[in-house]
């Protein structure tokens, strides 16, 4: 099978939107599994997620993880994506604690794909599509619309719910940085060793036609680097609530199934999705996450929560759907006869 092979033409390459699309599947189910460790601290959730699942990202790269942080050509994106793991860890339950689950979720993961655009227009002067921006506003909507669906009704102040916002944007804004820097790693890697072939993904689908054998050592540098004051910080700030042996079964799957797996397929997602697109298609997490609290949890979601499920599920079918190349114009005017 060729490496374009599977991607629809002019749409997004179905190997890698799968493997984005199991991620945020399993990221989804993040809220319901803390639903077992009543009591635990959002930010200690967030600390061990990363802090045991970079550790354990780390060392099954081995000595790739290494090379990633020694070699030039991508030690300074392993920086960036792991100073944004760390920033959006604080920031995203910071969110949650100041602005409230619903606001804060939805500020923070709504924002993200919004900011990846951005980054990938002022970084790499890479224009956004009007189907990406469509897709975009649609999935957002539906985003919020399923949010706001299962919300509860709090009392926050002004002052507090300001503080929260701001977190949450900055969650959003290193959501897109750990993303582009990544994929912008993931691309380094392979530098002078591999022609390279452009996928039929549009922005971003340039990959290396032999794969990225890198790739799990980028990563593995990433979580290993960003997992160091994590971890540091859990020990300092939530002893406590390590030593209750109930909440470790908790802990170990926020680590190794959302963490370990999920941001594995999300790097083989990023071989040949754009980090704008990649954090579009991760909008799936809170539709993933409503559906569980109403069959797990025992939430109830209406007809509004159903509705954005609706928008968020049109929006990435209008994402994927394939388009017709272009006919260039000098071309169809070089056929003409004379």
């Amino acid at each position: 099978m060729t490496a374009g092979a599977g991607a629809p033409a002019g749409g997004v390459p179905a190997g890698g939107l799968a493997a984005v699309v199991v991620a945020a599947a399993v990221w989804g189910t993040t809220g319901t599994a803390t639903h077992f460790a009543p009591g635990v601290p959002a930010f200690v959730f967030g600390a061990v997620t990363f802090g045991i699942g970079g550790l354990v990202l780390a060392a099954a790269a081995g000595r790739g993880t290494v090379r990633a942080v020694a070699q030039r050509r991508t030690r300074g994106w392993a920086l960036l994506g792991a100073v944004s793991l760390v920033v959006y860890a604080v920031a995203f339950y910071a969110a949650l604690a100041d602005a409230g689950v619903a606001l804060g979720t939805t500020v923070a993961i709504g924002s993200s794909p919004v900011f990846a655009g951005l980054v990938e227009w002022v970084s790499d002067r890479r224009p956004v599509t009007r189907r990406w921006v469509a897709a975009t506003l649609v999935s957002v909507a539906g985003m919020v619309v399923v949010t706001l669906a299962r919300s509860e009704h709090s009392g926050d102040g002004a002052g507090s719910l300001a503080v929260g916002l701001g977190s949450a944007l900055l969650a959003g804004l290193t959501y897109a940085l750990y993303s582009w820097a990544v994929a912008r790693g993931l691309q380094a890697a392979t530098v002078d060793r591999t022609p390279s072939v452009s996928l039929p993904g549009g922005p971003g689908a340039e990959v290396v036609a032999a794969g990225l054998p890198n790739g799990r050592g980028l990563v593995g540098a990433v979580f290993g680097l960003a997992a160091v004051p994590l971890v540091v910080l859990v020990v300092v700030a939530g002893g406590p609530f390590l030593t209750e042996a109930g909440n470790w079964p908790v802990f170990l799957y926020l680590a190794l199934v959302p963490t370990v797996l999920g941001h594995s397929l999300y790097a083989v997602g990023l071989r040949s999705v754009s980090a704008s697109v990649a954090t579009l298609v991760s909008l799936l997490e809170p539709v993933v996450a409503a559906v569980l609290a109403v069959l797990v949890v025992g939430e109830h979601l209406g007809a509004a929560g159903w509705s954005g499920i609706v928008l968020v599920v049109g929006g990435l079918a209008l994402l994927a759907v394939p388009v017709r190349p272009a006919v260039p114009v000098r071309s169809a005017r070089r056929a003409r006869p004379r």
